[in-house]
């Protein structure tokens, strides 16, 4: 099977916030969307498109645009990518979130599965190093006001939230295995 390793960045946000993933050939545009969505945290409200050697591809969304092909019938494969070649992701016309996609790797492997894994990042969209330890904070405040006895609700709430916050490919890579050509 034909493995992609693509390189991910937010245009024009400082610090980067960026992702390597591995992709595999036979993974369709709409799954490579629905992996966009999961590793930025977002929830798919908005309208995107990828751009893809001068065309544009994207999800349909009800009220959206329209696409000429059906983004869960276009695979990576399709595009014959070399290493260094380059395409375009963008998120909410709104903010115009775009996203620079860079091809870092091909590997040609014996591999069988159709899962996208994150493999490093940094960053989360919106969020700072403050942000982050304003999280760490507020549970350290609770370990001190509970005397040390957190409830295993107290975990799963600093759990959600420092995902928000923090780059954590544990997280990104289980939400990520559930992820199908649908």
């Amino acid at each position: 099977m034909r493995l992609y390793y693509i390189k991910i960045a937010i245009r024009g946000v400082s610090p980067m916030i960026w992702r390597r993933l591995r992709v595999p050939g036979i993974a369709s545009l709409a799954m490579l969307h629905n992996c966009i969505q999961i590793i930025n945290g977002w929830d798919d409200f908005y309208l995107n498109q990828f751009r893809i050697f001068g065309k544009d591809y994207g999800v349909y969304h009800y009220g959206g645009i329209s696409f000429n092909d059906d983004a869960h019938a276009v695979f990576m494969n399709d595009f014959e990518f070399d290493v260094g070649d380059k395409f375009t992701y963008e998120y909410n016309f709104f903010e115009h979130i775009v996203h620079d996609i860079r091809i870092e790797d091909i590997k040609n492997l014996p591999f069988t599965k159709n899962i996208i894994i994150c493999i490093s990042g940094s960053g989360m969209p919106g969020a700072t190093k403050y942000d982050e330890m304003e999280v760490k904070l507020s549970l350290l405040k609770k370990i001190v006001k509970k005397k040390g006895k957190l409830s295993y609700e107290d975990i799963q709430d600093f759990q959600e939230r420092i995902k928000c916050v923090k780059f954590l490919k544990r997280f990104i890579n289980k939400e990520l295995s559930s992820l199908s050509n649908e």
